[in-house]
């Protein structure tokens, strides 16, 4: 049973932060070193200062970015920087964007959710994690005793009763609105109203919630929960430690937009590769089509790997391969393959995943990359926009790519339902849940309230 119950928000003062667009950012692991640069210049009160402290000369056990987080953290508190809420609320949240020509408005909600381990189904993964960027979230946690960025998670709502009951209730004027670092409407209204707050509360419970983006973060929530449990033994089953913020959506939300994280690979294994061989043994499993080499800039190229891409029937596995001097190949599946080989190695709801298809047969058998090595930034990286994985080809950042369609929100929930992980980097849910627009501050002397019968 779910327990998604509301809070007392905390968001920047308006009287001293008058425009959110200098403050708020994508999350932690989307902000690149120049960016991060970018988002700290831009005001004093960024959260780039929160989320992504830098490491100084110096530093030791003592002193160093955690405790310079925690630091500036109390600092911006003392100062009034934030406002607390005076009681609990949902916060239904509204993110308007464009995507391929046409305006959508996602429509989600703030709340914290009740920590539940996997295992009991009430919280579901979708995706495998990494244990180092585990270990540097729970440092920061351990010493800024705060939720800075909600974990985007989705209930299964086919009626999207709830959401549309939040829509109807929201007041006129949001508590927090703004256009974010990236050019899209953000706005969040306060729902405090306690009948109603009972209603979505009991609404919730029967259902799962799946995560889409922030398995580092609920795993490290977990291993926080751990960590202040055995330092305050005596706390209760409503203490902050217990809960984690969640930016929660309707799975069935036709405003959902998933974009594929692509593959480049580079490293000194990858520069041994002979493009006859490297072909012939990708024959073995698929049919390479060469294509035309486009005229023209990267914009020519984009156009190549979108047509290709958006051109493939859904029920077929179909990637656009470049490498070898930015030489291009379509690669399709062959038929038999996914029944005859890879549903013999792999759940069903897994071998119909593109990126299981690319992972086992491609970068496995035939590229012989383990774990260890796709764990590597220098052998394996991810971007989900075409401009971007081809400017690291050209700049010979990475030595080949392979460009992917986008996972199906069927097919998350089919592997989540199933118990399965999926790879890393098989969703990007678009667009980013900002962070900065609500925020949960984990004091031990506080309890939660649930709604009341």
């Amino acid at each position: 049973m779910a327990q998604v119950v509301p809070f007392r928000g905390l968001y920047f003062n308006p009287a001293q932060i008058p425009d959110l667009t200098q403050v708020v950012t994508p999350p932690y692991d989307v902000i690149s070193p120049a960016q991060r640069a970018d988002f700290a210049a831009r005001h004093p009160h960024n959260m780039v200062h929160l989320i992504l402290p830098q490491t100084l000369p110096g530093d030791n056990r003592l002193h160093n970015r955690y405790t310079r987080t925690a630091a500036l953290f109390r600092e911006w508190l003392r100062r009034d920087v934030f406002l607390r809420d005076p009681e609990p609320a949902y916060y239904y949240w509204e993110t308007e964007f464009q995507h391929q020509g046409r305006t959508f408005v996602r429509r989600a909600f703030a709340a914290l959710v009740r920590l539940e381990p996997f295992s009991r189904g009430v919280i579901l993964p979708h995706e495998q994690t990494f244990s180092q960027i585990k270990e540097d979230r729970l440092e920061l946690i351990k010493h800024s005793r705060a939720h800075f960025s909600p974990i985007f998670s989705l209930f299964p709502d086919p009626q999207d009763d709830i959401l549309r009951e939040m829509e109807r209730l929201r007041p006129d004027d949001p508590l927090v609105h703004c256009t974010d670092a990236e050019g899209r409407l953000q706005r969040l209204y306060r729902l405090t109203e306690p009948r109603r707050l009972q209603s979505i509360f009991q609404a919730l419970a029967p259902l799962p919630l799946y995560i889409a983006d922030g398995h580092h973060r609920y795993e490290t929530a977990l291993a926080f929960q751990k960590w202040m449990k055995d330092l305050y033994p005596q706390a209760g089953p409503r203490a902050p430690f217990h809960y984690v913020l969640m930016y929660l959506a309707n799975l069935y939300d036709t405003e959902l937009v998933i974009l594929m994280a692509h593959r480049m690979l580079g490293g000194r294994l990858l520069k041994r590769l002979e493009e006859g061989r490297l072909l012939t043994r990708l024959e073995d499993y698929f049919q390479v089509t060469p294509l035309p080499r486009p005229a023209g800039e990267a914009g020519a190229y984009e156009l190549l790997i979108q047509q290709q891409l958006d051109a493939a029937d859904p029920a077929d596995t179909v990637f656009v391969f470049l490498g070898f001097g930015l030489k291009a190949w379509r690669l399709q599946l062959r038929p038999g393959v996914r029944q005859e080989l890879l549903a013999q190695q792999m759940h069903p709801a897994l071998a119909q995943l593109d990126v299981a298809v690319l992972n086992y047969l491609i970068f496995d058998r035939i590229l012989g990359l383990d774990a260890k090595a796709l764990d590597d930034p220098e052998t394996c990286t991810y971007d989900s926009k075409i401009p971007e994985v081809l400017a690291a080809l050209q700049e010979r950042r990475a030595n080949c790519a392979f460009f992917l369609n986008p996972t199906k929100i069927e097919q998350v929930r089919q592997v989540a339902e199933a118990g399965l992980i999926m790879p890393r980097k098989s969703t990007y849910f678009y667009p980013k849940v900002m962070t900065g627009l609500i925020l949960n501050p984990l004091n031990t002397d506080e309890e939660m309230t649930l709604p009341e019968a």
